[in-house]
């Protein structure tokens, strides 16, 4: 049928993109927009964690803190 777009050329809306950015958290693996990369001497590749779990591994030693994912961040224009 012409005039009608194919399934994968569809615009995504901005519903659309928040719910497939939405990732679960390593530890807990419920699903949140904004994840943490960590790693400790407990965990010891780089992980995406939930802000809840987050608190926990803070405290742990040789923690290190790699970044904030947002899964509302703007796409960047290039």
């Amino acid at each position: 049928m012409r005039g009608m777009p194919e399934p994968d050329n569809a615009p995504e809306t901005d519903k659309d993109r928040s719910t497939s950015q939405t990732i679960t958290c390593a530890l807990c693996q419920c699903t949140s927009p904004v994840h943490y990369r960590v790693r400790s001497d407990v965990i010891q590749d780089w992980s995406l964690i939930c802000p809840t779990c987050w608190s926990m591994v803070a405290s742990h030693p040789g923690y290190q803190y790699g970044g904030t994912r947002k899964a509302n961040r703007r796409r960047r224009k290039r």
